[in-house]
């Protein structure tokens, strides 16, 4: 009988130990020989495992500092502990920013990725009809105490950015891509002006800010300004959706194509969530449902005499 060929050995050991359950019986397996832990440590193996095997619910990064662990009774509270004993979730680590005037907020968390942490100080103030804030954006991981200060936003990347007033930012990180490093990351950032809706991208390759898309409000057949218009977005499977209605539609945005559609939500029972008699206003949540379908979810305010 003829002896299989050393990389269909390899091929069929990444297989059997793609399927382990849990990270920490695939740390032991690695002990087990130097073959397996070659395989195992290999950057695409662990992309693999990690698309197979979602990471665990550990806890939840608070806006105003700290972490909480995940209950006792909750069977991934062992790690949770772990996690909330050796990481700093205080982040006083990140100094504090040096740019412009005035008492800063304090660091807030924004956003958890690939275990990241977006941070976000800022300071608002008006001039005339415009709104002037400063923004520092930093990306940190707790665990290691690593830190990176994104640079200042260049308003010169569009002429709206000066021009018009600011009704809504909201940063957020994006996953990492298979084509990159696992050192590397990029935060999207989404502006919503009186004409235009730009998507601000900044990657940690190229250590700069550009327009990654915009999308101006006439496209959707109206002038209705965006004042009151998408105030809160889900973020499912690289795509992200504002909930606020314009019309029939749902504003998507594609992180992996960087476009712009629209999803029509004008159904049977929609129409019939939306005429409820005496509601004051209704708010919406996309979900993603079991078998990889999406869903959304119809909250009802109604006044009652």
């Amino acid at each position: 009988m003829a002896t299989p060929a050393p990389y269909l050995v390899e091929e069929i050991l990444e297989e059997i130990l793609i399927r382990l359950p849990t990270p920490a019986a695939l740390v032991h397996a690695s002990t087990a020989c130097a073959s397996f832990r070659r395989i195992i440590t290999a950057r695409s193996f662990r992309r693999r495992y990690r698309k197979l095997h979602p990471p665990p619910l550990l806890g939840f990064a608070a806006k105003k500092g700290g972490f909480y662990p995940v209950l006792e009774s909750h069977p991934s509270a062992p790690p949770a502990r772990a996690l909330a004993d050796a990481a700093d979730f205080s982040y006083s680590y990140v100094p504090k920013p040096k740019v412009g005037r005035g008492v800063f907020n304090p660091w807030c968390p924004r956003d958890v990725r690939d275990g990241r942490v977006l941070l976000v100080r800022d300071r608002w103030f008006r001039r005339t009809r415009l709104s002037i804030f400063i923004k520092v954006l930093a990306v940190c991981d707790p665990l290691s105490r690593r830190y990176v200060l994104l640079p200042e936003f260049p308003w010169d990347l569009d002429m709206t950015m000066l021009q018009e007033y600011l009704y809504g930012f909201e940063p957020i990180l994006l996953p990492i891509g298979d084509d990159e490093d696992e050192t590397s990351f990029r935060v999207l950032c989404w502006a919503r002006y009186e004409s235009k809706f730009l998507m601000l991208l900044f990657s940690s390759a190229t250590g700069k800010w550009c327009v990654a898309a915009s999308f101006s409000w006439s496209s959707f057949g109206t002038v209705e300004t965006s004042r009151k218009l998408l105030f809160c977005f889900n973020y499912i499977r690289g795509c992200l959706y504002w909930t606020s209605h314009l019309g029939d539609k749902l504003l998507m945005f594609d992180t992996c194509t960087m476009e712009f559609s629209t999803v029509n939500i004008l159904t049977s029972y929609h129409l019939e969530l939306i005429n409820l008699p005496d509601q004051s206003k209704w708010l919406s949540s996309v979900v993603l449902a079991t078998e990889g379908a999406l869903e959304m979810f119809c909250g009802i305010s109604q006044n009652h005499y």
